[in-house]
């Protein structure tokens, strides 16, 4: 039973995140909504569709949401939702928006995916900066597919999870695979995986149970570089003490970039992996985070289509599900900075806090 402190707090927490909520999606300013916007497309053969948005925020769009106020941890996000079918199917994430989450929306009979980026680390936004949002999709069928590119507002509950704000998703473009431009390239000459566009193999088992089960974590109250160390200390210590017969949810965050095979690990600790992220760093110093869900495709082949030009790029969180005796011995590793665990009372998934590490410099 909680005590009546308790309670009273967590009235106090819950009010705050409704006010703030309420405040926020009644502003008369639609401050997700970009400044700039341009949406480029590109296509191979009828198997590949390429979908590139470049946006921008203003100087005084950010100071609406720019805060480090844990109770007021709002920020844009942007979607791209493939419209009223199944036909295509994302492979590959890139942005260079700082503190990047991707999440995925399966597809159903009925409606197509959709891609979420949520731009967690606002204090790094910069005013006016070009940011990219890039997708590379496979197209499955003979049709002509559409993606939508939307904005909306999103915020991080204190010690809760990211929600959306609703009735801010608004619609900035459609993109049509039939107007896009055709790049001159045999799709056989990408050296992708047999796999790659097998239609047994688009999800996993663990891709469908896991669909709008859970929500994403939030880490709206790590503050600081000192709450981020204590937070790895607090996981270090929860995972060490957890029945390592428990299959859980997690995600493992490496250290200092450091070269990782994600495919070797899955198989050296009996890891079924969901989503896998990885930095990339240009010559000028800039960081982009890529992310895709298959553990055994060639990344950097399909990552070429994007002309990148990274001079440095490595893995640096992977999520999944595993067992916790598995996770503790992979925990020992020198490039694994710290390993997170659901709580199984509060069903959140945890994503990893690389963004996190950058935003303060460890």
């Amino acid at each position: 039973m909680f005590s009546k402190k308790k309670k009273v707090s967590i009235l106090i927490i819950a009010a705050n995140v409704l006010l703030c909520t309420s405040v926020y999606a009644n502003s008369d300013t639609n401050w997700d909504y970009p400044t700039s916007r341009n949406v480029e497309a590109k296509k191979i053969e009828n198997k590949l569709f390429m979908t590139t948005s470049t946006v921008q925020w203003s100087a005084d769009q950010l100071k609406l949401f720019q805060s480090n106020n844990a109770s007021k941890q709002f920020f844009p996000a942007l979607s791209y939702k493939v419209t009223g079918s199944d036909e295509l199917r994302s492979k590959l994430m890139l942005t260079n928006a700082p503190g990047a989450k991707f999440t995925r929306k399966l597809a159903t009979y009925a409606e197509g995916e959709e891609i979420k980026l949520s731009i967690l680390n606002t204090t790094h936004i910069i005013a006016d900066k070009p940011y990219v949002f890039y997708t590379a999709w496979l197209h499955t069928a003979d049709s002509n597919s559409q993606v939508s590119l939307r904005s909306m507002q999103r915020y991080s509950q204190p010690n809760g999870t990211l929600n959306d704000l609703s009735k801010t998703d608004e619609e900035i473009a459609r993109i049509t695979f039939d107007k896009a431009e055709p790049i001159n390239k045999k799709y056989r000459e990408i050296y992708l995986p047999e796999s790659f566009d097998s239609p047994f193999k688009q999800y996993t088992a663990e891709d469908e149970a896991a669909a709008d089960v859970n929500k994403v974590k939030s880490y709206a109250l790590i503050d600081s570089k000192e709450k981020l160390e204590s937070y790895k200390r607090e996981n270090a210590q929860k995972l060490k003490f957890a029945s390592d017969q428990s299959k859980v949810q997690f995600a493992v965050t490496f250290k200092n970039n450091g070269f990782t095979r994600p495919e070797l690990l899955a198989k050296e600790y009996n890891l079924n992996l969901s989503q896998i992220y990885a930095s990339g760093i240009k010559e000028n110093g800039e960081e982009y985070t890529v992310s895709w869900y298959d553990t055994g495709m060639e990344v950097i082949s399909l990552m070429n289509l994007k002309e990148t030009g990274f001079k440095k790029f490595a893995v640096t969180e992977m999520e999944g599900t595993a067992y916790v005796g598995d996770l503790q011995k992979m925990s020992q590793l020198p490039n694994v900075d710290v390993i997170e665990i659901e709580n199984e009372n509060e069903r959140q998934v945890p994503t990893g806090v690389h963004w996190l590490n950058m935003r303060y410099g460890n």
